[in-house]
């Protein structure tokens, strides 16, 4: 079988989430011939060397065209020799690509793999133009997958076998590395998150308004909150005016920036008790494996789907609703000032997800399916 993933916005990190792990396990554990067609983003593709060694990568010629008419031309070129089209989104260039590889090739498979989250649910329903090239795109496709099962048993109404549940999966590195997660005996009294802090849909500035009314009510609790990420430039007046108003936060609220080192970032997760991912909507959030894998709590809002399944239907987190400050801080107060067996969930919140959320098991359900 070869499975093509034409994602033209691949860059390094996506090797290691859904864009390189899904043809990484298709190849390595089921024999496929698999590429990953893309433009050249990153300087380096460092991962393919060690991480995804043996993943084929090609590069093509970003034009003036746009990656809509770019990846349709790569398509009529290669489409004949391609058994499965593997494409992401419900946007146009879905719905030109997938005509595109018709005009080629009637027998091949198109996996589209919709990374779907509340807000593109609701405008995929909608009888306006927009919902009616999204329906079509989801029809046309041989198989398209949702990462939730709350959106895979809404679309399974409309499009019965065609919709399955493929969630992502956690890249967790070594056998080594992984031996001892989620014992929780490096864990310390630390809120984490990670993103790309400041813009619209991650409510950054929900998060930090939470922690400040918790440590009101809270003023002897030695808990942080450690921020990981990128800072939207239009969110950096906000910050300076949040520890004017909370100059006592200042050594407990920590944005240590961008981590690209995926050892140094795993340390984060490691020491950290709770994460939390409070975002307006969102379609999956690998960061919620990355940290559960490693033994974190989970706190989401209800706007986050994959919170659900990765917390084993809250048993291991638990959500708030989305925008809601005083909720989210009510959410740190039981979690932050009770009692808790945190070694215990912290094992049973790893375990679950390591096995639940293991790209290998995903690709193996995945495969027949192709």
């Amino acid at each position: 079988m070869r499975f093509v993933t034409l994602f033209l916005k691949t860059e390094n990190v996506h090797l290691l989430k859904d864009v390189g792990m899904i043809p990484y396990y298709l190849m390595k554990e089921h024999g496929a011939d698999c590429t990953v067609v893309t433009y050249k983003n990153s300087e380096e593709y460092s991962y393919v060397n060690n991480e995804v060694n043996g993943l084929k990568l090609e590069f093509i010629r970003e034009t003036r065209f746009g990656k809509i008419i770019d990846g349709m031309l790569y398509i009529l070129k290669q489409g004949r020799k391609i058994d499965v089209l593997n494409i992401y989104h419900l946007n146009l260039s879905s719905y030109f690509y997938e005509l595109a590889y018709r005009l080629v090739n009637r027998r091949g498979k198109i996996y589209l793999k919709l990374d779907m989250n509340p807000r593109g649910l609701v405008s995929c329903l909608k009888k306006d133009p927009v919902g009616i090239i999204k329906r079509a795109t989801i029809r046309r496709s041989d198989v398209a997958s949702v990462e939730t099962t709350g959106m895979y048993k809404r679309l399974k109404k409309f499009y019965g076998d065609r919709i399955l549940y493929v969630p992502n999966g956690c890249y967790k590195g070594s056998k080594a590395d992984c031996s001892d997660t989620g014992s929780g005996k490096e864990k310390e009294n630390t809120i984490l998150t990670v993103g790309n802090l400041g813009t619209s849909d991650k409510a950054t500035d929900v998060l930090l308004e939470a922690y400040a009314m918790y440590m009101e009510a809270s003023p002897e609790s030695d808990w942080k909150l450690r921020l990981v990420g990128s800072v939207d430039e239009d969110f950096r007046p906000y910050i300076d005016d949040f520890f004017a108003r909370y100059p006592g936060l200042r050594e407990r609220v920590i944005f240590t920036g961008i981590i690209t080192d995926k050892a140094v970032l795993n340390e984060e997760y490691n020491k950290a008790r709770i994460f939390v991912l409070p975002s307006l909507s969102e379609s999956f959030g690998i960061v919620l494996v990355e940290a559960a894998v490693r033994g974190d709590y989970l706190i989401t809002s209800d706007m986050v789907p994959a919170g659900y399944d990765i917390s084993h239907k809250y048993e291991n987190g638990m959500a708030v609703k989305a925008g809601d400050a005083a909720a989210l801080s009510g959410a740190f107060r039981t979690m932050c000032d009770e009692p808790h067996a945190w070694n215990e969930i912290a094992k049973r919140t790893a375990a679950y997800v390591s096995e639940a959320f293991d790209w290998s098991r995903i690709a193996a359900y995945l495969y027949p399916r192709l």
